[in-house]
């Protein structure tokens, strides 16, 4: 398990000390709570950088085996 360390005002750092004690967690654990959250709201994100960057390298591939029919006419498909 890593470790993140991050910096809040000494009031937010009060506050879910508060509320955590309030609710019987830890502020770790609000925290991890918080930004797996954070990640399901924002997974179709990674979804679609993980999709585009899969495109990138089957083109990149077939890049050779293209080669041979490279001219100016397709210029315009370079830029995908």
């Amino acid at each position: 398990m890593g470790i993140m360390s991050i910096r809040i005002t000494e009031d937010k750092r009060k506050m879910l000390k508060v509320i955590a004690s309030i609710e019987g967690k830890t502020m770790s654990t609000i925290m991890s709570e918080l930004i797996d959250e954070y990640v399901k709201r924002n997974r179709k994100k990674i979804l679609e950088l993980s999709e585009r960057e899969k495109l990138k390298e089957i083109m990149e591939l077939s890049e050779t085996a293209f080669a041979d029919w490279d001219n100016e006419e397709d210029e315009i498909y370079n830029n995908l």
